[in-house]
């Protein structure tokens, strides 16, 4: 099955929310204290960088 650059971005944005939501919820301090936690976070900045370089793979360079 073939991903679309569409299905990409919908990955960069639910892994957005995800962060958002929990940054929201979380203070700095209960944020340095839970190693889950912050893992959680860097596997989601991961999956947004992987997908992201997907999009821009799929796009046509742009030039003169």
């Amino acid at each position: 099955m073939r991903v679309s650059p569409l299905d990409y971005l919908r990955h960069i944005r639910d892994e957005a929310r995800y962060i958002a939501g929990g940054s929201a919820r979380t203070t700095k301090s209960d944020f340095d204290r839970n190693e889950t936690t912050k893992r959680a976070f860097v596997r989601s900045i991961e999956i947004i960088g992987e997908a992201a370089k997907k999009v821009l793979a799929a796009v046509p360079a742009a030039g003169p």
